[in-house]
């Protein structure tokens, strides 16, 4: 790592164990998550200690913010309901205590233009808000940070905006639509998820990324299935 490391300008931190495999082993998880960072950051204050470290979290460190009035802002405590969101707070953590210069990306669920199985169960009830992200708005604001020091030491929401920020069912009842199936077999979870509204202002401000609205996904989507059906 630290030869990899030597006299670059930035480190984009992408590595992770991701749920559902996160889940299967708190300790693999961690040896990843946690031990794989901690190796990022020593190699940096070593080899690259003026470099900028953007490191990838997740909206689902705030754990479970159903009754609470949103949007949520990146001042609201932390709290995991999953081994995922627990090593990334962990990650965060030893991240802004390092002496280097970084940014912390809390970034939402990831919509990805494609025909996909439907996840089960969806990581939410029904009624609960949710704000999801295009996957290339995720990849223009990772590209973005790279260049933008206002945003050096700061935590940033990554979220779809205002477009994206619908109820469960309105998610799923799109999904289902644009695959063709029949929207009573959705499977939500049993208790509200880890998903909400979340602040962006300052994080578009910063990294100028929402540039696809929840209709360009839907978009995207139909011209999928229809090329497909043409097929």
């Amino acid at each position: 790592m630290a030869d990899a490391i030597g006299g670059v300008g930035v480190v984009v931190h992408l590595a992770a164990l991701l749920p559902p495999n996160s889940e299967r082993d708190r300790d693999r998880t961690f040896s990843v998550n946690v031990g794989g960072t901690e190796n990022i950051i020593k190699a940096m204050e070593e080899r690259a200690p003026d470099a900028m470290l953007i490191f990838t979290s997740s909206i689902s460190t705030y754990g479970t913010t159903f009754d609470e009035e949103p949007p949520v802002r990146v001042d609201h405590p932390q709290s995991a309901i999953d081994i995922y969101a627990d090593s990334k707070i962990v990650g965060e953590r030893m991240v802004r205590e390092s002496s280097l210069n970084w940014i912390a990306m809390r970034i939402a669920g990831i919509m990805v233009p494609a025909f996909m199985e439907p996840p089960s169960p969806w990581p939410f009830v029904a009624e609960q808000r949710v704000e999801m992200v295009h996957r290339d708005d995720v990849v223009d604001a990772l590209f973005a940070s790279v260049n933008a020091p206002g945003a050096a030491n700061k935590i940033l929401n990554i979220a779809g905006g205002p477009t994206w920020q619908m109820r469960g069912e309105d998610y799923a009842r799109d999904f289902y639509g644009f695959m063709g199936a029949p929207f009573e077999d959705v499977d939500y979870r049993q208790s509200p998820g880890w998903v909400d509204w979340y602040d962006t202002e300052e994080s578009q401000r910063l990294l100028g990324y929402q540039n696809r609205s929840y209709q360009h996904y839907s978009d995207e989507m139909n011209a999928i299935i229809e090329e497909m059906m043409a097929e």
